[in-house]
């Protein structure tokens, strides 16, 4: 049961029909999961940073995108836009671990506080039961703004080796933010068997010209932390491609990536 629910994770657990309103304030920012706690009223079911477990959000002016690695090593995704009025944002889903891009929004109760936030949903049902979710956030220091901030979703991977070429297209989500970057995906990983693989990575980075360095410091993606050089096109506002060599496979790839707007 723990496991299904932390699937869910942030807000999306279940959808939460609401009607949309105005933009009238901003969340946006970097947050870190300090705890999150969902009850049926009698029992708790917890994962926390102390615990080991690790989650962080960004919401932009206009969207959010969160995700997490459990101490159990599954990782959990969401992205999306969203509305703020008030207190209460409404988030609006674009592409997840669990429903992938099923539509839906969620109404969240947010408490700003001088640490960050605190966000609530009262009542979420899952096979029939309710619970409330409650999650506390920290703010996370930012470091500026760039060209690359926003949410983009991948929309060509070209890997040339040689005279071939060949095309590794996949449904890839990535944010930049305040120095800091995520990216999130979820592939077929086995066919046979239909299994399905959510891979996830957040870091650090700074953009000089055409010059993108990303330091990447969480994955579930076993060996992919460190430092990556990656040299960046922009094709207008709204469209860069990235391009990455790798020394071992004598490849270059390149990825094109298209700005998510509202």
């Amino acid at each position: 049961m723990k496991k299904i629910l932390f699937l869910g994770l942030t807000v999306a657990s279940l959808a939460i029909g609401c009607n949309s309103e105005p933009k009238t304030t901003s969340q946006a920012g970097v947050y870190t999961l300090d705890k999150q706690v969902i009850t049926d009223g009698k029992t708790d079911f917890i994962k926390s940073t102390e615990n080991g477990d690790v989650q962080y959000k960004v919401y932009t002016d206009s969207g959010y995108f969160y995700i997490g690695i459990n101490k159990d090593s599954s990782a959990v995704f969401g992205t999306g836009s969203y509305t703020q009025v008030g207190n209460t944002i409404t988030e609006t889903n674009i592409y997840n671990n669990g429903s992938l891009d099923t539509a839906w929004d969620a109404k969240v109760e947010i408490t700003n506080n001088d640490k960050g936030y605190t966000q609530l949903i009262p009542e979420l049902k899952a096979n029939g039961v309710s619970y409330k979710l409650t999650e506390d956030y920290t703010k996370v220091q930012a470091s500026g703004k760039s060209t690359l901030d926003g949410i983009w979703h991948q929309t060509k991977y070209l890997v040339v080796t040689g005279k071939d070429t060949a095309d590794k297209t996949y449904n890839e989500y990535k944010v930049y933010s305040a120095g800091h970057f995520m990216w999130a995906t979820k592939y077929m990983s086995d066919s046979a068997a239909k299994k399905m693989t959510t891979i996830v990575g957040h870091g650090t980075f700074t953009l000089n010209n055409e010059a993108l360095t990303e330091k990447l410091d969480l994955s579930s993606l076993k060996g992919a932390v460190g430092n990556y050089d990656i040299k960046v096109k922009f094709n207008g506002a709204d469209e860069y491609t990235q391009e990455t060599a790798d020394t071992a496979t004598k490849s270059v790839g390149f990825k094109t990536y298209k700005r998510i707007k509202k």
